[in-house]
């Protein structure tokens, strides 16, 4: 790089050292870096040096020295070495809404966006163990009838919905419980599920039909003064004494009497039935029993009513259950 024919800097061969020449003066200087980018700062200290002043650093300087001025010089090396970033400790709170933010775009392919009960219970789910939510998904959309079914089924098991269920996890249990006042258990007759069922609501049960209204889960119908009245019905009984109750076939309801068992385990306290409140006590719990088919044709239940499940569970004979029709000795499911 030359300046005046009396001032030259060159690099040795092998770029290791700095050769300045001026007016037949030659020092040497030692790189302090090991990209050399000390080269070009020298060079454009002494190009702007005043030459008088450029003269005397040069006579003055040892054949071998680093510039003075040249110490404490930051500078930009033209390679980066690469450098390990820190790794930022992320809240509980970033890691959850990371999770959710995956389970919502998980489940965009089927038609379906989590909801705060699902979300609710999924997160008490992963929280029992992770087959404990890869199962209450499954069993959410083959109780929907979902077309999806299989599908999901199979997804759930996956890399990616195990990783989005550690982010949901590592938050801890939800801070309040929303669904407890409805579980659905299905499967095939004899599979146990209304034994079970039975011994849980202490054998208060009511059979539906496909003709049971509203009013026939609410009213049993009485001759009152000679005139037809009604009196509570054992579920509005059990609704105020707080009790659980089976209903036993709930898929064959109507559609107008699901919708009303889905306003009654929404976690309301109480509501207005025929001009007469009801109320709604801790305790009182729907344990619903169902055979998901029936002639190759599939029942399902409405979604907002699965929705509001804290359980469903699937009931399948063991080979020791089945033992029972030989042995005498059934156990249930």
């Amino acid at each position: 790089m030359n300046i005046t024919p009396i001032f030259s800097m060159t690099r040795s061969g092998k770029g290791s050292r700095i050769i300045v020449n001026y007016n037949k003066n030659v020092i040497i200087i030692e790189p302090t870096d090991p990209n050399y980018t000390n080269a070009v700062s020298i060079y454009n200290h002494m190009r702007l040096m005043p030459e008088a002043a450029r003269a005397a650093e040069v006579a003055s300087a040892p054949k071998s020295y680093a510039p003075a001025w040249l110490i404490g010089v930051e500078e930009t090396p033209t390679t980066e070495a690469p450098t390990e970033e820190t790794p930022v400790e992320r809240s509980k709170d970033d890691i959850l809404r990371e999770g959710l933010s995956n389970l919502i775009n998980f489940f965009s392919e089927f038609d379906f966006t989590p909801s705060y009960r699902f979300t609710n219970t999924l997160a008490y789910k992963v929280n029992q163990s992770r087959a404990a939510a890869q199962d209450y998904v499954s069993k959410y959309f083959s109780l929907t009838s979902s077309s999806y079914t299989d599908e999901i089924t199979e997804k759930v098991k996956s890399k990616e919905f195990s990783g989005i269920l550690k982010n949901i996890a590592q938050y801890g249990k939800p801070t309040a419980k929303v669904n407890n006042r409805i579980k659905v258990y299905y499967g095939a007759a004899g599979t146990g599920k209304t034994t079970a069922a039975w011994a849980e609501s202490e054998g208060r049960c009511v059979q539906c039909n496909a003709s049971m209204l509203p009013s026939d889960l609410m009213e049993n119908f009485i001759f009152k003064d000679g005139k037809p009245d009604f009196d509570k019905s054992i579920l509005w009984e059990c609704m105020e004494q707080g009790k659980p109750i089976l209903l036993d076939e709930i898929n064959l309801l109507p559609f107008d009497s699901l919708r009303f068992l889905q306003g009654i385990v929404d976690g309301k306290t109480s509501f207005i039935y025929k001009n007469r409140e009801v109320t709604i006590k801790d305790g009182f719990e729907i344990i619903g029993t169902m055979n998901l088919t029936l002639g190759g044709i599939t029942y399902g239940l409405p979604e907002p009513l699965v929705d509001r499940c804290e359980d469903i569970k699937e009931f399948v004979l063991s080979a020791e259950q089945l033992m029972g029709a030989v042995t005498g000795n059934f156990i249930a499911g």
